[in-house]
């Protein structure tokens, strides 16, 4: 865990800026009418083993379709993405690659108080900015990108979580090593 510092530390990457907008979203003076059903913003942070780490940002947008099941909602939400990725491990190849890309998520979340569980399963498409990161050879910079997560959703203003990513080219070209990660989210609604 000692290796986020560094990650984090990325030029024009501003940590101290996206907790600040965190803790106001989550007290009193946030946006009073905030809806789980509105856009929100995601800081996430994971790795990959113990020699690649991941930054990232994302933008998710209110659902476009939903359907409620008792006490049981679920959505299909687009959402936009953009990350840094680091090789911290010996060996030679690039060590930093970054990433834009685009998921649907599939949302489900059960009740509507203050604290509720939610989980995740989305499929998305990537550009990295690179096609190698350290030992690992993607061969293409496109990538698919499936994900999973659970969390759970606080007060209706935010969101924080587990994910788990995986990126390929899904044998497109070989070699294709794909990249899985394991990350922690915290977002919020506006």
């Amino acid at each position: 865990m000692d290796r986020y510092p560094v990650v984090l530390a990325q030029p024009g990457f501003n940590l101290f800026a996206a907790f600040v907008l965190l803790a106001f979203t989550f007290t009193p003076f946030g946006t009073a009418s905030a809806a789980v059903e509105g856009p929100g913003i995601g800081l996430l942070v994971g790795e990959a083993g113990d020699d690649y780490e991941r930054a990232g940002i994302s933008l998710r947008f209110g659902p476009m379709w939903s359907a409620d099941w008792g006490n049981w909602r679920v959505s299909l939400r687009p959402e936009l993405e953009l990350s840094h990725f680091r090789h911290t491990g010996a060996g030679s190849g690039p060590d930093n690659m970054n990433q834009f890309g685009g998921i649907g998520r599939l949302h489900l979340h059960y009740g509507e108080g203050r604290v509720r569980p939610y989980a995740e399963a989305g499929l998305g498409v990537s550009l990295f900015s690179r096609d190698s990161l350290g030992g690992k050879d993607f061969s293409t910079r496109f990538q698919f990108s499936p994900h999973l997560a659970v969390g759970v959703e606080l007060a209706k203003r935010g969101f924080a979580g587990l994910q788990y990513s995986h990126y390929s080219n899904a044998d497109i070209e070989k070699p294709n090593d794909g990249i899985d990660l394991h990350q922690i989210v915290l977002g919020a609604y506006f």
